[in-house]
């Protein structure tokens, strides 16, 4: 009687065993389809960290540009300033001519 006791341990253990190995095969499954997500996901935010360093960078040669290129008032103050130094660089002329 002892023997279909123990045959029958032997046949829940290895039915737990198969359950377990199948169990452990879709964990790794698992395992790896989540690594392969955040590989992607890791790829995806260093793109976008490289993306907005680009930008930051280009913001900051259009805040440069922005402080060297004239304004229009900047350009008539200087239009100005020239007309009137040419003026006066035409009366002297006509002052030594005289």
């Amino acid at each position: 009687m002892p023997q279909p006791d123990l045959q029958e341990q032997v046949r829940r253990i290895a039915d737990k065993t198969r359950l377990l190995l199948i169990r452990n095969q879709a964990l790794r499954e698992e395992v790896a389809a989540l690594k392969a997500a955040l590989a992607e996901r890791e790829a995806c935010v260093l793109a976008r960290d490289t993306e907005l360093e680009k930008l930051r960078l280009e913001l900051e040669y259009m805040r440069v540009a922005s402080v060297v290129s004239p304004t229009a008032d900047s350009r008539r103050q200087t239009a100005e300033m020239i007309s009137d130094l040419v003026r006066e660089i035409d009366r002297c002329i006509a002052d030594l001519r005289s």
